[in-house]
């Protein structure tokens, strides 16, 4: 695997990618400051159909947005879920009288994100926004993925090509959102690589496989696969996965139902390493065995379509549409219905044929194009913040803790992004960093000065939200956003508390009440909350912050010998060979809690 690269700016990269596919489509307007690339000529009389997630994936999301397919697209960072301000924006952008679709991948950081744009844009009065939840690999076992589902792969642009094709032929909202969720269920992928790959501008190690060896079982993100084997024979490689999607006597992974006469689309994606060469030798492969088994696919679709990076590796996807048509029939659905929609003309960049991208483009589009192809968000204007009863602590321990807390959070980096590298995809250390300079930021502009408890929660809350981004950015800013209501809360309320430590414990216990709503994690799962619960429950029993930082630390570590139940680490298969380091997301939120002890202290 190479680790050079052209631009080895990995921070600008993704922006200068979204205007350099907007410029050569002229079709395409796009937002910079949300990185939304979203239809100009969007027909708000039809369904809404928005996709969105890491960057990395390229053509991923951005490449199949335009008529007959998607209508917007959210990019994030690379392999990092975009922020529900830029999910929000994005549905601003091309509003719908039916509804909006988020389809989405089963990722913690995406379901997060696209779950609180949702509720944001329900709470604006923006009505008809559902989700579509995609997780179509097989090859994480039932048990060992249970609590997460299975994660996303190449599937979901073949559903998000049916979707939009049906909101072109003007299907109504809810059989829209019935349809996509029965494909999703419906849907079969696994993937296998010969080599990760490497993000540009990432220095340090980064996952290897060994000469000889291939994967089965990667994700989209970099991800150890669940089998590390030596390469077998292209015959046998292609029955093993086969055998995953297709077999219905293993329990631990026959999520799709397959019968014989069942009709199938097939899709073999290219994860963005593999030569054309032998991605016709893949498919041909493919098609022999499936012949074998008495399968002829009624559509076969091979290329580009969600990969990662540049990473030698091809996945395989197979969506039953006898099964779509039989859960939906109600909804006029059936397999020839199904077929019309793969089959139907589009305009987006990155599906196959797309010949009419280029053809006939409306003066009045093209002049509109012109004029607003790269929309600039206006200027973001300061609203004051609302006012209300203040709860007030000495400002100088407020902005010590601050301090300390990020520092600390900053200088852990790369062991944060080398443990990362092991068991998910390389970018918490980083992630980590632009929030803790962030804070470090707000700190020598004001943040806490006036020592007032509501503002300094509430604006921690966006700049977290903002800065982090990724799941580890979600879940503090949900968390921040629960503590921001109890403390509010207890600044109405007469008499006003004493503050001390057990009143923050209090406060923290019920931040984390609002992010158990989002987010299954409790303590046994290898997540943050590992680390986040024993401290909120130590510093609420004893109210001595050096106990609860401990206590922190404790859980943090002992993450090392836990198996993940949740987060991209459940599905890394089994190690013996390697001793697991501790949850990055855990050990980040113990560098928080001694950074407080240190503020304490002084």
């Amino acid at each position: 695997m190479t680790d050079r690269h052209i631009f080895n700016d990995h921070t600008t990269l993704v922006a200068r990618s979204l205007r350099g596919l907007v410029a050569h489509n002229p079709r395409l307007n796009l937002i910079p400051a949300l990185k939304v690339v979203y239809r100009a000529d969007a027909d708000r009389s039809k369904v809404t159909t928005i996709c969105g997630g890491g960057s990395g994936h390229e053509p991923g999301t951005p490449g199949f947005v335009g008529q007959g397919l998607l209508t917007a697209a959210v990019a994030g960072d690379v392999f990092a879920s975009p922020s529900a301000r830029q999910v929000l924006g994005a549905i601003k952008a091309v509003p719908s009288d039916k509804g909006t679709i988020l389809i989405i991948t089963n990722y913690t950081g995406d379901n997060l994100h696209f779950g609180l744009a949702r509720l944001m844009a329900q709470g604006q009065g923006i009505e008809n926004v559902e989700l579509v939840v995609v997780g179509d690999d097989v090859s994480v076992p039932h048990s060992q993925g249970k609590m997460v589902g299975r994660r996303c792969l190449a599937g979901i642009i073949l559903i998000s090509k049916i979707m939009g094709a049906a909101s072109e032929a003007d299907m109504d909202f809810q059989p829209m959102v019935k349809l996509g969720r029965s494909m999703a269920s419906n849907t079969a992928s696994v993937c296998m690589a010969l080599e990760h790959c490497h993000v540009p501008g990432r220095s340090g190690e980064w996952a290897q496989i060994g000469a000889g060896r291939c994967e089965i079982g990667l994700g989209l993100h970099n991800e150890t696969g669940v089998f590390n084997i030596p390469q077998p024979e292209p015959e046998e490689l292609f029955k093993m996965m086969l055998d995953m999607m297709l077999k219905q006597d293993d329990p631990e992974r026959s999520f799709v139902k397959f019968a014989d006469g069942d009709e199938l689309i097939l899709l073999v994606n290219n994860q963005g390493g593999l030569s054309p060469l032998e991605m016709g030798a893949v498919v041909d492969e493919t098609l022999r065995q499936l012949e074998e088994r008495g399968i002829v696919p009624k559509r076969v679709f091979s290329g580009v379509f969600m990969g990662s990076m540049n990473m030698p590796g091809v996945s395989l996807s197979l969506l039953n549409l006898t099964n779509v048509a039989r859960e939906c029939s109600a909804e006029g659905i059936t397999v020839e219905r199904l077929l019309e929609f793969t089959d139907a003309e589009h305009n987006s960049v990155a599906w196959p044929a797309a010949y009419r991208t280029y053809r006939d483009v409306p003066k009045d589009l093209a002049e509109r194009k012109r004029a607003d192809a790269y929309f600039e968000l206006p200027e973001e204007k300061k609203e004051a913040k609302p006012t209300g009863p203040a709860l007030k602590v000495n400002p100088e321990v407020i902005q010590a803790a601050l301090k300390y807390a990020a520092e600390d959070v900053v200088a852990l980096e790369p062991q944060l992004t080398k443990w990362d590298t092991i068991v998910g995809d390389g970018d918490c250390g980083e992630t980590c960093e632009m929030g803790g300079l962030a804070v470090l930021k707000a700190v020598k502009e004001g943040l806490g000065k006036d020592g007032d408890l509501v503002t300094l929660f509430r604006d921690l809350t966006e700049i977290i939200d903002e800065a982090c981004g990724g799941t580890l950015g979600a879940i503090f800013s949900i968390f921040l956003a629960g503590m921001t209501t109890s403390i509010l809360a207890a600044a109405k309320s007469s008499p006003q508390p004493e503050i001390n430590g057990e009143w923050f414990g209090k406060m923290a216990l019920e931040g984390l009440e609002t992010l158990k709503q989002r987010t299954a994690a409790r303590v046994g799962h290898r997540t943050v909350m590992d680390a986040l619960i024993p401290f909120a429950d130590e510093l609420a029993k004893t109210g001595d912050i050096a106990k609860a930082a401990a206590a922190c630390r404790a859980g943090g570590e002992s993450t090392s010998t836990l198996k993940a139940k949740l987060g991209r680490a459940a599905y890394v298969g089994d190690r013996k060979d390697q001793q697991m380091p501790p949850d990055p997301g855990a050990m980040a939120m113990v560098a928080v809690a001694e950074g407080i002890v240190k503020a304490a202290n002084k």
